[in-house]
């Protein structure tokens, strides 16, 4: 994936007031930005389960189409978080299929969830990065507080506030 930062996942956190789930990205040795993103309760477990390494006694749809995939000789190399669109991430799969590679439209908290149940990169685009990412102070490899969530979620609450999404839009084509 060009142009790409490789992210870990930081943390995974419930907010307190929305009662939504956050995952937060970035570098775990830099650690003085954060990527967050809301996801769904259910993205939220898989990728809890994913990063306990913990099984379900069924398969679960993340586990099912790393399945399918291995069933069709198809891998997922890496996931991303390619673009911000009028504050929505948009996500995708990089699939391999013997010297073919193919990407996949993905929302992030299922690219993410299928990215730590089969062990890829995350990737994220350096300038969704650098636009969306808030900066903390917080020492690299531990777990964040309540209180650093907090400053985190309004940090970028004011992010999303500030912006229109014509500040996402690519810039047109030089015409020469």
């Amino acid at each position: 994936m060009d142009d790409m930062k490789v992210v870990e996942v930081l943390g995974l956190y419930l907010h307190a007031d929305s009662g939504s789930a956050i995952v937060l990205l970035g570098d775990s040795v830099e650690g003085d930005r954060v990527l967050p993103i809301f996801i769904g309760p259910a993205e939220a477990q898989a990728i809890a389960l994913g990063l306990a390494n913990r099984p379900m006694q069924r398969p679960g749809t993340h586990d099912l189409l790393i399945s399918a995939l291995a069933a069709a000789d198809a891998r997922i190399a890496s996931v991303g978080v390619v673009a911000l669109d009028g504050g929505i991430f948009l996500g995708e799969l990089e699939v391999v299929v013997g010297d073919d590679v193919t990407r996949v439209d993905a929302r992030p908290s299922d690219a993410i969830a299928l990215a730590v149940r089969a062990g890829v990169t995350v990737f994220v685009a350096a300038g969704v990065f650098d636009e969306a990412a808030v900066t903390v102070v917080h020492a690299a490899g531990e777990p964040f507080e309540a209180e650093e969530i907090e400053e985190i979620m309004s940090k970028f609450q004011e992010f999303l506030e500030s912006t229109e999404p014509a500040d996402f839009e690519a810039p047109p084509p030089d015409e020469t």
